[in-house]
């Protein structure tokens, strides 16, 4: 059941699955899993996507609603998506975290490998072959059970799935000159960073979910829909 093709394939998409490379491995995996038990190629709970979308995919999403997708990693562990990557995206690229359940449409469970990592003969294998699978220490050596993964095939991500945006609050600066009108001493900064403490605001980078995101969406939606309608 748990052959050393799967181990390498699985090996894989964990070190290298990304790019170009992502199909030909997770077809691999596909071929190599056939025999394994229902429990590993099923769904049990949310999973999460985190993506860095360009202004160019940005807009696409908005104004189309969707995004083709194809074999894709997703996480059951919303933090393991919110970090991803070093978290939310440098200014200039979206983050944009989507969340997927069993009702969702037009998806596949290639491989479930938190439930896989989960399980002790599997584990045991993986250590005993390790030195007959390439680059282990780099793959299931290394990554394990640490993000949580699912490898789904889905045919698209839409706006109705976005679960959080990531996005940067006003500086300290911005908010003070806000505040005042203008440039503050450093007398009147005491008293903002007084006000910032108060009132429990996040300064810099944080995911926004809930009705503050819902209210994004829409924007997100409206923007790029008018943004392509002059195009």
């Amino acid at each position: 059941m748990y052959n050393l093709e799967l181990s390498q394939a699985i090996n894989d998409w964990q070190a290298i699955g990304i790019g170009k490379n992502k199909t030909s491995i997770a077809e691999k995996i596909i071929e190599h899993s056939n025999d394994l038990p229902p429990k590993f190629k099923t769904l049990h709970s949310k999973c999460y996507r985190h993506l860095a979308l360009s202004g160019r995919n940005s807009v696409l999403l908005g104004a189309n609603m969707q995004l083709p997708e194809t074999y894709s990693s997703w996480t059951i562990d919303r933090s393991v998506a919110q970090q991803f990557n070093g978290g939310i995206p440098s200014i200039g690229r979206q983050g944009i975290i989507f969340e997927i359940d069993n009702n969702a449409p037009d998806f596949e469970v290639i491989i479930n490998l938190h439930e896989l990592f989960k399980d002790e003969d599997f584990l045991l294998v993986c250590n005993q072959r390790k030195n007959e699978i390439t680059s282990f220490e780099t793959g299931i050596g290394y990554f394990m059970n640490n993000e949580a993964e699912v490898i789904l095939k889905i045919k698209r991500i839409t706006t109705d799935q976005i679960w959080s945006y990531g996005g940067y609050s006003s500086s300290r600066e911005q908010l003070a000159e806000r505040f005042l009108g203008r440039k503050p001493t450093d007398t009147e900064f005491v008293y903002i960073d007084s006000l910032i403490k108060q009132l429990n605001i996040n300064l810099g980078g944080r995911w926004v979910t809930g009705e503050a995101k819902d209210r994004i969406v829409r924007l997100h939606i409206e923007t790029a829909q008018r943004l392509t309608k002059r195009e």
